[in-house]
């Protein structure tokens, strides 16, 4: 990321931070695969480089950009940390 490797899943990314795979992770074809699929849509606070192996994360996004397979309340998640 931004030239330096991070291997923390957790890992925060910040506004303007570049992402992109190591040269070495490319051959792996799971990898592969990803970068060459077409069903795949980009939100718009990415963008991506034309070969698919670097992204720019633009801004953070709003809550109803970010798409949840479920409903999301984030108050609940509030609650539960708070304890």
């Amino acid at each position: 990321m931004n030239g330096k490797k991070v291997n923390i899943p957790s890992y925060s990314v910040k506004a303007g931070d570049v992402i992109e795979i190591r040269e070495k992770s490319r051959q792996i074809p799971m990898v592969i695969q990803g970068i060459q699929s077409t069903e795949r849509e980009y939100p718009e606070y990415i963008t991506i480089e034309n070969d698919g192996t670097k992204a720019t994360f633009l801004r953070i996004p709003a809550l109803d950009e970010i798409p949840y397979a479920v409903v999301m309340e984030p108050n609940l998640v509030v609650e539960f940390y708070s304890r």
